[in-house]
């Protein structure tokens, strides 16, 4: 049996890992294990051997380059913390990144050191398209927004064949009519296809392919089609850049630059730690091929680097030292390619051939309703390649044609075609979100130490950050997209987890491991909420995803399930220390549902000692079930594991017991309502429910399960001398099977009754995450003197609070849908104690009732009809941009957005968030096995 430390040397996904790469070791002491490509003196051979072992990696080439760097915590140098303002858009071409790398749908190492996107130029833009425009928070009406149209079309777990499209205007890019929108919270989003830059056909499809026909090396073709009946310009850049590692502060290390060098008029050696590769390219006979440009990927004014080094020229060391002239030799900057395109300008270009930053540049006019390709392809510098156009073709379509092979195997074969677009388009959105992550937490309070002093040690943000100095990422993470979420965040992790499982379990699980290392959780249990706030805690669904993907995986991993059981007792005892006077109930502020409260709940409001919530309470009722689930099953081979699933069953119980107890009585339940809410406590004994029906008062519902315990005699005796008081959430199903609730089944079914209500929660796309008579008759709170309101809000949030953009005061949200098909199908297993299978009435106030069963297959229904297209042609997921209903080239394009309006369906919020709404394939297969076993 492999032990924690041991798993946790793989705990990436990508083969065998140094204990640091390079550059993320930089801020580490000299006690600490340095991987072996961090040693600049090493010998040649060592780095070769070592080189080689890495390029073996079937994963070392990836969709690993997110498509926004810039406006990311990770970049923001501010005192302040307003990521949002620090580094725009506008800046990003001329500022050198120091924690990762962006581009338009590009691909890197999975190291993140060498990158390749595509840049573009319609002949009309004031700038190269070298990446993706969208809107910060503070910018956006909504909060940040992505202004592009993108779609990730395939891919495939191993990246052997990816395949995305970029729908780029050949009129003039709108940036300043986007920038400029001028609307307020309470008006819709300005989006691309409202400027009317796509109505006349005046545009360009690039898509982008990208096959692997071995480990080490990859082909990228680029097909450009022009939309246009009239001819038209366009240049095609393909670029590669290494992170800049070599122009930054460090402690105690040096690091040389890579180059890469010109070998020929269309070829360039990249020359790195993981070795020598060789970059060649072709293209059609349309394409004229300019030339190769050099430059170097350094920041156009650089003073904190400057002043930290006195030269901002790469620092020598093998194939550089000859790269080294004169102090006043223009050195190449990051912006020198539009500089130079666009307007002539040579200044920041190299002339030597060599840089750390080079492009191709290549151009082409072509005839309207024609296509033409520009090819290129990385491979280590020794090995012989193909070369001929026709054969690069023949590859991409056989990596192309196991990409089918593998979409057969994880789509429901049963499935509709449209179904079966909705799902490859949402797994390939899944697997193209897959970035590499680099957050040094003690390198960088180290940083903003050096830049603030002792003002930086005093702020807020200051303290917040030095609470996760051990902090230190260096990996390949699901993430939640490539743009507007290019961090991670537990409870999105999570979900991320569970539906990755069925297409590559091995990577699902290094991610949790991941997650539960000493490099991601605290010393004192808790895991890392997200980016933006890693002490803000989320849902900690950890356990509920390990137990999924055990179940998943064939019930056969008990290496994995004991090592994630380990790790989770330390998250459980974080969690139990929030609840010192062992009341068994939980409020913890955040908790992943932003702004479903009256009020910010992590910042309670004067007067107010404590809030217990709903959802958290419910969360954690989660949590203890499912670690009595993994330790039961240990149980089966380790009988000393029952000492804890009894701790968990009792854990349980009492979080039922105290939860169920009415407000009055110290509990959260509102029998006048028929609801749990959460509830303010002011001094001892006052206390107030704020009554808002949210998802937050359903949550507990989630808390169920049967489960079996022939193999462990002594938790059987112990629930069945349990006290009577526990009784209403204990039913007994058989000779050893037990139904455990954290809901009575009396409360149960009053509860349905108010969530199947048409007038309520239920929506034609699903359960809303607020009640609907909110619209009508907002919900009012005084407190501390002031008085607060709550409105249902079916789309966009009409606040600022969080940011805007994410809103839980109406729209439907897939995780949550996911979480609530699940706990109805568990209430099946009730069916089995009556004579006639349970049902109620759906929806509520109408003649028609319906089984668990038949309730869950109707909600997955009702989700999926978000992607279907209805009788007009258009998919409600799209809103009202009719383009594609109508249009032959959009009708079959999907996006996947954050969540969507409860009334129209209509996707909001990021319009790349795969990392949950790619759970539209869970309800797909759900909704298979669901006809099948009613058949």
């Amino acid at each position: 049996m492999r032990s924690f430390f041991s798993m946790m040397a793989s705990s990436s996904g990508l083969g065998k890992r140094p204990s640091a790469s390079k550059d993320v070791d930089a801020g580490a002491s000299s006690s600490q294990k340095r991987s072996r490509f961090a040693d600049a003196v090493l010998a040649h051979g060592e780095k070769e051997q070592g080189a080689k072992e890495y390029t073996s990696d079937p994963l070392f080439w990836g969709p690993y380059l997110a498509e926004r760097q810039w406006g990311t915590v990770r970049e923001d140098y501010s005192l302040g913390g307003n990521c949002w303002d620090y580094l725009s858009h506008a800046e990003s071409a001329k500022q050198a990144y120091h924690w990762g790398e962006d581009g338009l749908l590009g691909i890197s190492d999975k190291f993140g050191l060498l990158c390749a996107s595509v840049a573009l130029w319609n002949h009309k833009d004031p700038i190269l398209k070298e990446r993706l425009f969208g809107l910060t928070g503070n910018e956006g009406n909504h909060g940040e927004d992505v202004k592009e149209l993108y779609y990730y079309l395939d891919n495939t777990p191993k990246h052997t064949y990816m395949k995305a499209c970029y729908r780029y205007p050949q009129t003039e890019f709108p940036y300043g009519p986007l920038l400029h929108h001028g609307r307020s919270p309470r008006e819709s989003e300005l989006e691309i296809l409202d400027t009317g830059v796509f109505d006349a056909h005046s545009y360009w499809d690039v898509n982008i392919e990208y096959a692997k026909p071995a480990t080490h090396s990859v082909i990228c073709r680029i097909n450009i089609f022009n939309h246009s009946a009239e001819s038209a310009k366009l240049d095609i850049i393909p670029q590669f850049y290494f992170r800049n590692t070599w122009s930054w502060p460090r402690t105690g290390h040096n690091h040389p630059a890579p180059v890469f060098q010109a070998v020929g008029d269309d070829s360039v050696d990249a020359v790195y730690d993981m070795g020598i590769f060789r970059i060649n390219f072709h293209h059609s006979k349309n394409v004229t091929f300019k030339s190769l440009l050099f430059t170097d990927n350094n920041s156009v004014h650089n003073e904190f680097a400057s002043s930290q080094r006195g030269t901002e020229e790469p620092q020598g060391g093998d194939v550089t030292t000859d790269r080294k002239k004169s102090k006043t030799e223009t050195l190449g900057k990051k912006d020198a390619f539009h500089k130079f395109i666009i307007k002539g300008d040579k200044s920041g270009l190299r002339a030597d051939g060599t840089g750390t930053k080079f492009c191709a540049w290549m151009s082409v006019e072509m005839e309207g309703n024609t296509q033409t390709s520009v090819y290129w392809q990385i491979f280590p510098a020794d090995h012989v390649v193909e070369k001929v156009i026709s054969k690069l073709d023949n590859i991409i379509k056989s990596q192309k044609s196991k990409a089918e092979d593998f979409y057969a195997k994880v789509i429901p074969k049963m499935a509709k075609a449209e179904e079966k677009n909705i799902c490859r388009q949402a797994i390939a959105g899944l697997l193209w979100s897959k970035q590499y992550y680099m957050y040094n937490m003690d390198m960088k309070n180290k940083e903003m130490h050096q830049m603030y002093q002792k003002e930086y040690l005093k702020s807020a943000l200051g303290q917040k950050r030095l609470q996760w100095n051990h902090l230190h990422c260096h990996d390949i993470l699901l993430m939640p997209d490539k743009w507007e979420f290019p961090w991670f965040a537990a409870w999105d992790l999570a979900f991320h987890c569970a539906q990755f499982s069925r297409l590559d379990m091995s990577f699902a699980k290094d991610q949790i491991l991941l997650l539960l290392s000493d490099r991601y959780m605290h010393a004192n249990g808790q895991i890392p909420g997200c980016e933006f706030d890693l002490g803000d805690p989320n849902p900690p669904i950890t356990a509920w995803a390990v137990w999924k993907m055990y179940k998943q995986d064939g019930e056969k991993d008990l290496s994995f399930l004991k090592t994630c059981f380990n790790r989770l007792i330390f998250s459980f005892q974080w969690w139990t220390r929030l609840d010192p006077t062992s009341s068994y109930l939980y409020g913890n502020g955040f908790m992943g549902l932003d702004n479903i409260s009256l009020f910010d709940r992590s910042k309670l409001p004067d007067d107010v000692t404590s809030l217990k919530q709903a959802d958290c309470t419910g969360w954690m009722g989660l949590f203890c079930m499912n670690m009595l689930q993994i330790a039961l099953e240990l149980c089966r081979k380790d009988s000393s594991y029952t000492d804890m699933a009894i701790k968990f069953l009792k854990h349980f119980l009492n979080i039922a017991k105290a939860i169920n107890r009415s407000v009055d009585d110290g509990g959260l339940w509102m029998e006048e309502d028929k609801f749990f809410y959460d509830v303010l406590h002011y001094q001892d004994p006052h206390c107030a429910a704020v009554r808002v029906r949210s998802w937050s008062g359903i949550v507990p519902l989630l808390a169920c399960t049967s489960i079996n315990l022939k193999h462990s005699p002594l938790v059987k005796s112990f629930l069945l001398k349990c006290d009577r008081g526990f009784s209403p959430f204990v039913c007994k199903l058989g000779e050893n099977e037990f139904f455990l609730t954290l809901v009575s089944y009396t409360k149960l079914k009053v509860i349905l009754k108010i969530v199947f209500s048409e007038n309520e929660f239920l929506s034609p796309f699903g359960i809303r995450s607020l009640s609907k008579i909110y619209q009508s008759k907002p919900y009012h709170f005084d407190i501390g003197g002031k008085t607060m309101s709550i409105k249902y809000t079916p789309g966009e949030s009409d606040s600022k609070l969080f940011g805007g953009n994410s809103n839980w005061r109406g729209p439907i949200w897939l995780c949550m849908n996911y979480m609530f098909v699940e706990c109805l199908e568990k209430y099946s297993d009730l069916d089995r104690v009556f004579t006639l299978p349970l049902s109620v009435q759906y929806p509520t106030g109408t003649a028609s009732k319906l089984t668990f069963l038949a309730i869950a297959q109707d909600l997955c229904q009702r989700v999926l009809s978000i992607f279907l297209p209805n009788v007009w042609g258009a998919r409600p997921v799209h809103g009202t941009h009719s383009k594609y209903a109508k249009d032959s080239d959009w009708e079959s394009q999907i996006l996947f957005y954050e969540y969507f309006h409860a009334d129209t369906g209509r996707g909001c919020g990021a319009s790349h968030q795969t990392g949950w709404s790619a759970l539209v394939l869970e309800f797909i297969h759900k909704l298979y096995r669901g006809q099948v076993k009613n058949s």
